[in-house]
């Protein structure tokens, strides 16, 4: 199989509306993409979506501001969300706050715990949150014994509250140098790809960042104009082969083998 064989047998034109998105957006993320993608008038990297169900796995911004400018289709780039080989678990908030201000916030309880025992109580869903401070003191945010959806709507309040301290969310691998910063790390529950589809094909997004995607492969940079999804799906199709034939001609399709970092 060619690469441009590879690529166009990941990629579909999919309906806006058949699609499920799984999380909330951050509403400056969508502002701000929103404006970059009118202003380029291109959707630069296509949706991962899971093939069986539509669900939006990468892309929930994108997906949000394709319904809000009326675009009727979407590029996709489609997986097997049940592979082995995508990996789920979720980013994690930080923020830097002064232990005193942490402790006060509005209608929360407190538990000072251990890290090990507080992480056990999350994972079992006895805590929607627990915080690490940097000197590594670790307390539950409102403990008690939660369903999924209940434990979904307090981890959105108690994110609402740090929303005034900019959160930044952060992967597992670079939690330890942030607390050497000086900040306090959110530890919470991952979700499993069976509560992501449930939760997003009920209609029930889980709060922004709350699940880390992680899929080999990834198609970037596709560079799909919006005009063309703006037309049908056999026109957008073709003009996106078109398009791609015309790159993969010229060269300018590389895949990576190893690791990479990527400057925006």
């Amino acid at each position: 199989m060619s690469m441009l064989e590879e690529i166009l047998s990941k990629l579909e034109i999919r309906e806006t509306q058949s699609l499920y998105d799984h999380e909330q957006v951050i509403t400056k993320s969508l502002i701000k993409l929103k404006e970059g993608m009118l202003n380029i008038g291109q959707l630069v990297d296509p949706l991962i979506v899971d093939k069986k169900t539509g669900v939006v796995l990468d892309g929930n911004h994108r997906l949000n501001v394709l319904k809000i400018i009326e675009c009727p289709l979407a590029a996709c780039q489609v997986v097997d969300y049940q592979s082995p080989e995508i990996k789920v678990g979720t980013w994690y908030p930080t923020v830097k706050i002064a232990k005193e201000n942490l402790l006060k916030l509005d209608s929360v309880r407190y538990e000072k715990v251990d890290e090990k025992t507080g992480k056990e109580a999350v994972e079992n869903l006895r805590a929607p949150l627990m915080a690490i401070l940097p000197e590594g003191e670790c307390y539950l945010f409102n403990p008690g014994k939660y369903k999924i959806k209940e434990m979904i709507e307090e981890q959105r309040y108690l994110l609402g509250l740090l929303e005034q301290y900019t959160p930044s969310y952060l992967p597992l691998e670079e939690i330890d140098s942030r607390k050497k910063e000086g900040y306090s790390v959110f530890y919470r529950r991952a979700y499993t790809k069976e509560e992501i589809i449930k939760l997003a094909l009920e209609h029930s997004p889980l709060p922004p960042k709350s699940t880390r995607h992680l899929i080999p492969w990834r198609i970037i940079r596709l560079n799909m104009k919006l005009g063309w999804l703006n037309t049908n799906k056999e026109t957008a199709y073709n003009e996106m082969k078109s398009m791609l034939e015309k790159r993969a001609y010229n060269w300018n399709v590389r895949k990576y083998y190893e690791p990479v970092i990527v400057i925006y």
